[in-house]
């Protein structure tokens, strides 16, 4: 199978877009990248996609970076792709944020690949990741120490993001750039040992290849593959586990401590974790000690006994209930609001969640497939932009199905939402400040879905995963 069937291929797999669909490519100007938006536009036709191209000089490497940006321009018009380019002052951004250069740059080209991608109604932004950089990605991951979640990699698609070129080599790419005429721009700063990344791909690959396995990447990509489907698994599983044994009163999350102890350990520990999730509010995860001594206290005959975890969450065993509580979470949040990118993923910090947006036909939305963190609205009805914060006094709600307006906080109230958890609830509004879904619960009348729909606005909310190592 040639290069360009191979990612056809995969494309196809991962279901990464459908037809009508138009994709943002980001290109950096090397092989990687240059490859991707290359035979992207050889496919475009076969997929019925059509293609926009991005480009962002970092300000990072003087002439240099200025000639990667006319060469990405130039490729872009010889392929017929329109193509946006701009700087930004990452160092700036660096220095303002306290960040490491690797990730300033990361953040700066997610924001400015998002805005790109709803300026130009792009649905998608595939990104030129390709196998060694994932095998990179896991053994860094490995190294660090992680579970399921961090040798999985990175996701062949986290919407808006693909990655259509995760299954092949960086030197089949390279061969394809020789035989395409390419000639790619080459950045210094993949060689620089200071980078963790390099060393890995310089050092320690190419060492375990030659004394270990010579087919490490092979091997690394199919293990990545398995913990990411197992993963997903257990995640539903630990899921329903919580559902079943755990609940929130009055601010606390409790559990049943005998059905806890008694749930396979591999369950048990992500019931901890998501329990001790649903009250933090800042970033990471809880360690694998604290998660240990949660669960032998959980197995314990005595109660009475108290756990200190981080972020200002304890856990006692009560009467049979392992209750974690929030000692320090104020009573009522600060107000706090952010625009959400559509179509993108939008981070709220305040709350440790992300929110997702995704555009697409009414026709491919499939309804019986939405889980409670999700939401699915009719984008005619809604005047953008969109914007998500948490509650204010006098909010009102015209909740799905119900008829009427109402408080909100009556519709909390018939929700039986604890009063410490409802400043943390986001809220999603429009720009004539129309409450369309809390998130979570439900949505706004005014936005449901009607045989008329024709473009639907699939929400997301979601917790950060405690991944890392990717950069877009």
């Amino acid at each position: 199978m040639d290069f360009q069937a191979r990612i056809k291929a995969y494309m196809l797999r991962h279901q990464m877009v459908s037809p009508g669909m138009r994709v943002l490519v980001g290109v950096s100007g090397g092989p990687d990248s240059v490859a991707l938006l290359d035979v992207l536009s050889g496919l475009r036709d076969l997929l019925g996609i059509s293609l926009a191209a991005a480009h962002l000089n970092h300000r990072l490497r003087g002439a240099s970076a200025d000639a990667d940006a006319r060469y990405v321009r130039q490729l872009a018009e010889k392929l017929g792709v329109p193509c946006t380019v701009e700087a930004c002052d990452v160092a700036a951004y660096r220095q303002e944020h306290g960040l490491s250069i690797q990730v300033a740059a990361r953040e700066v080209r997610h924001h400015f690949f998002e805005r790109v991608a709803r300026e130009t109604g792009a649905v998608r932004v595939a990104l030129g990741h390709q196998a060694d950089d994932q095998v990179e990605t896991i053994l860094h991951h490995f190294l660090r120490g992680t579970g399921p979640a961090g040798l999985a990699g990175m996701l062949p698609v986290r919407p808006p993001f693909i990655r259509p070129l995760l299954a092949v080599r960086r030197r089949d790419i390279e061969a394809y750039c020789r035989e395409r005429g390419l000639d790619p721009r080459q950045d210094p700063s993949n060689i620089d040992p200071v980078y963790t990344r390099n060393r890995l791909r310089h050092n320690l690959v190419p060492l375990l290849e030659a004394e270990y396995n010579p087919n490490l990447v092979t091997t690394l990509l199919r293990l990545g593959e398995v913990c990411r489907e197992e993963n997903a698994y257990m995640e539903g599983q630990a899921v329903e586990a919580f559902r079943r044994f755990a609940a929130m009163v009055n601010g606390d999350v409790r559990i049943d401590a005998r059905g806890l102890a008694e749930l396979p350990l591999a369950l048990g520990r992500r019931v901890v974790r998501e329990a001790w999730s649903n009250l933090n509010s800042g970033p990471g995860a809880l360690d694998f000690e604290h998660v240990e001594r949660v669960l032998s206290l959980a197995r314990a005959k005595a109660g009475g006994r108290r756990l200190d975890l981080p972020r200002g969450i304890s856990v006692e065993k009560q009467a049979g209930e392992m209750v974690f509580t929030l000692r320090s979470i104020p009573l009522q949040a600060a107000p706090w609001r952010y625009e959400l990118q559509v179509p993108g993923r939008t981070e709220l910090p305040v709350v440790n969640r992300y929110l997702t947006a995704e555009i697409m036909p009414a026709e491919d939305l499939k309804t019986e497939a939405l889980s409670p963190g999700q939401a699915a609205v009719d984008l005619d009805s809604l005047t953008l932009p969109l914007y998500v914060r948490n509650r204010r006094p006098g909010d009102s709600f015209a909740p799905q199905g119900v008829g009427g307006s109402m408080k909100l906080k009556e519709f909390f109230i018939n929700c039986k939402v604890p009063r410490l958890e409802r400043d943390w609830i986001p809220l999603v509004l429009d720009r004539r400040d129309r409450l369309v879904w809390v998130a979570g619960y439900r949505i706004a009348d005014f936005c449901k879905l009607s045989p008329q729909t024709r473009t639907v606005v699939l929400l997301s909310v979601s917790k950060p995963g405690s991944a890392s190592f990717e950069s877009c």
